[in-house]
């Protein structure tokens, strides 16, 4: 019988520490997330230019090191020699369909927001046509590999 009851006590008291870890992480989380935004919130109520300029500057920041990560790790890695290398138009596609991508969104979501619906949907067909246009460019500046013919062994 004490067996049993040890076996019982032991499962509650597993149960028990199981949900007091969840109980302590969820209040851990809620904690460091009060932490970190409680500060933002006031630098951004008693503040707004600063912490405007502030936010703006370290999502470009995060833009910058996002984009040399990716320069150092294409220089680093080896080229595959079946890809075929990047153009610049290709490139510079790439760059215009991003930059009409966030700009068209943008325009579209304020237009929407102040309620211009005459001029937001006109806007949103304009946007998606360029959006179109850039990627179907996009695809023709990128080259293909050139197709692939095994050499014809006849005289065996």
């Amino acid at each position: 019988m004490k067996a049993g009851a040890r076996q019982r006590l032991e499962k509650w008291l597993e149960a028990v520490r199981k949900v007091g870890f969840f109980v302590l992480l969820v209040a851990g989380s809620a904690a460091f997330g009060f932490a970190i935004a409680w500060p933002l919130w006031l630098f951004a109520t008693s503040q707004r230019r600063a912490y405007t300029i502030f936010a703006f500057g370290l999502a470009g920041a995060g833009c910058v090191v996002l984009a040399v990560r990716r320069f150092i790790r294409v220089r680093r890695s080896a080229r595959d020699p079946g890809r075929p290398r990047r153009r610049f138009l290709s490139v510079l596609a790439t760059i215009l369909l991003t930059g009409v991508a966030l700009a068209g969104g943008y325009v579209d979501a304020v237009l929407f927001y102040r309620g211009l619906w005459i001029l937001a949907i006109p806007a949103l067909i304009v946007w998606a046509g360029l959006l179109w246009g850039l990627s179907a460019a996009r695809r023709v500046t990128n080259r293909r590999k050139e197709r692939h013919e095994p050499a014809e062994n006849v005289g065996e």
